[in-house]
């Protein structure tokens, strides 16, 4: 259970530093370039979610990732405890702390590390937290089975996922 909060705890500081260097190195539309044409450094502030989507509905910004983390909580007592899975979920629950607190004190999320091959996305450390977590549990779901067992009635502790 200490490596779960240490992830989500590294996860979420990692975010904040970056997004505070960011903030400084980067503001005035400063690019830098990381690897030429596939990794640029840029400033910007997504006042939506993934993609923009929903940009500007700050209420909904806010409601809907706490949703899906409630949603997935409560799912995720229903099975087995396995370390995979917590620390699947750290890193999600890490990159969720991150970009909530931004949503929370400013109304928008700092990315910064963009590709230029995908023109269209900008992220940040929390993103891509959020996205290896996913991909951890996709493949979990395929091939680790032990993560999928339902809990006996017995075994219904108050663990994270």
């Amino acid at each position: 259970m200490l490596a779960f909060w240490g992830i989500l705890a590294a996860v979420a500081a990692i975010d904040r530093v970056t997004k505070l260097w960011a903030g400084t190195a980067l503001g005035g539309g400063k690019t830098l370039v990381a690897l030429q044409g596939l990794l640029h450094l840029r400033y910007t502030q997504n006042r939506g979610m993934a993609l923009g989507f929903l940009s500007g509905q700050w209420l909904a910004n806010l409601a809907l990732p706490v949703v899906a983390v409630v949603v997935w909580l409560v799912l995720g007592r229903r099975y087995e405890d396995t370390r995979y899975k917590r620390a699947a979920s750290a890193l999600m629950l890490g990159g969720f702390a991150g970009n909530f607190t931004d949503r929370l004190l400013f109304g928008y999320v700092v990315d910064m590390i963009y590709f230029p091959w995908l023109p269209w996305f900008v992220c940040n450390v929390a993103d891509i937290a959020i996205c290896a977590g996913v991909v951890m549990l996709v493949i979990s779901l395929a091939f680790r089975p032990q993560d999928w067992r339902e809990k006996s009635a017995k075994d219904d502790g108050g663990s994270a996922p």
